[in-house]
């Protein structure tokens, strides 16, 4: 005795026919006839009789039936429960993400989301990647979407992207006339927003070999920071290709890829996949779209 047997029985018993039950359960007739004849083997007795040319229940067949609808009634429960939890609006959804990120990105999936579960709460926090990094690791955050170096070890990664830095500058800049990779060497030559030493002891070591500014008197600890700076005093900078679109979106500026490599690595991290509420993981994988959609 099994499920489909039981399911095949109960769809003959309530419709009346082979036929009726094979429509409701999407399956062929001969499949029905086999499943309840494999169940009358199973119990020991005839559930149908024929009746001119239909079915009939067998008084036993009747009674198994009662047994069989009180089995399916937990059943039926379960899958309504099951069913509510699927399509659950309610409850709260915590995601954090570095400044740049609150204009791309993040804006679109949150609104993919709140367009199927508009009363679904969700909670966006801006910081930092290592305060997002910590938050997430003592669980006020659900999920993060971090900008670092090196991989989080304490953290559950669900999707990495490298991202390739390069030079903004103002349109009127003379470099900004070559249509070609600008070459760090010559930027150091000119006058330059610099990173703030402290960020670059994290990066790799061509970071500090290559962004040693020797005129820079202006620096920044974050991407955001370091490209405003630059918009603001016409001076050229080195950031992410998140940062520098949204830059070029306000006008002012163009950017150039730059001929040395540098990169750091945008992660999309939670404590650990179980601790995911299903709302969480769906967020998730909306913010992993549009980072996979967009290019640099």
């Amino acid at each position: 005795m099994n499920l489909k047997q039981l399911e095949a029985f109960r769809a003959t018993l309530r419709t009346g026919s082979v036929t009726g039950a094979a429509k409701a359960l999407a399956i062929s007739q001969p499949s029905v006839t086999r499943l309840v004849k494999e169940l009358e083997r199973s119990i020991g007795f005839a559930l149908f009789v024929r009746s001119g040319r239909g079915l009939a229940s067998t008084v036993e067949g009747r009674r198994f039936g009662d047994a069989v609808e009180n089995l399916f009634t937990g059943t039926d429960r379960l899958k309504e429960a099951a069913s509510a939890i699927r399509t659950s609006i309610h409850g709260e959804v915590q995601i954090g993400v570095t400044p740049v990120l609150v204009y791309q990105i993040t804006p679109h999936a949150i609104a993919r989301i709140h367009a199927n579960k508009p009363d679904l709460k969700v909670s966006l926090r801006v910081n930092n990647s290592p305060g997002l990094i910590d938050a997430v690791a003592m669980g006020q955050l659900d999920i993060a979407v971090v900008n670092v170096y090196h991989k989080p070890e304490s953290l559950h990664v669900l999707y990495q992207k490298i991202l390739e830095y390069v030079c903004l500058l103002p349109e009127d800049h003379p470099l900004a006339k070559s249509g070609g990779p600008i070459d760090l060497q010559t930027l150091k030559e000119a006058e330059c927003v610099a990173y703030d030493t402290t960020r670059l002891q994290s990066a790799e070591s061509n970071w500090m070999k290559l962004l040693s500014w020797p005129q820079a008197s202006l620096s920044a600890y974050s991407n955001i920071a370091v490209a405003s700076l630059g918009c603001a005093t016409g001076k050229p900078a080195i950031v992410d290709p998140y940062t520098a679109r949204t830059m070029v979106a306000l006008g002012g500026v163009t950017l150039r890829p730059i001929s040395q490599r540098l990169t750091s690595t945008l992660y999309v991290v939670a404590r650990s996949i179980d601790t995911l509420s299903l709302a969480a993981r769906e967020l998730a994988d909306a913010v992993i779209t549009q980072l996979k959609q967009s290019v640099h």
